[in-house]
């Protein structure tokens, strides 16, 4: 059996039972691989594959000539809500995809010395 806390940080397929749900942030389609951030009791959190903010107008409202528009990537998550998750699956040590959890950690301190027993 797998937990959700082993797979934090990979990259996982989902399904979507409802995309209506999420064509406000620009996910449309039923089905993706999408990075997870986490989840709490309302659902799982993900990495959006891309939000991209165009400045197109000026402060006035006047259009900006190509030259000056800009275009800037913004990372976000968004949440998927549990009654949105048809099903999920995860590829196990699968390049790319499964990454080294960072739960898993070695933290603390490590002493690297041998004891010296006594001989008598």
């Amino acid at each position: 059996m797998i937990n959700l806390d082993n797979i934090i940080g990979d990259i996982i397929f989902i399904s979507f039972s409802n995309t209506e749900r999420l064509k406000d942030i620009g996910i449309t389609e039923q089905t993706g691989h999408f990075l997870l951030k986490g989840y709490d009791q309302l659902g799982l959190w993900l990495a959006h594959p891309g939000v991209v903010i165009m400045r197109t107008e000026d402060e006035s409202g006047n259009p900006l000539h190509i030259n000056k528009q800009t275009k800037e990537n913004i990372a976000a998550n968004f949440i998927v809500t549990w009654g949105n998750v048809n099903t999920i699956m995860h590829y196990p040590n699968r390049e790319g995809f499964d990454y080294p959890n960072e739960f898993n950690k070695d933290i603390g301190f490590r002493f690297k010395y041998k004891e010296k027993i006594k001989e008598e």
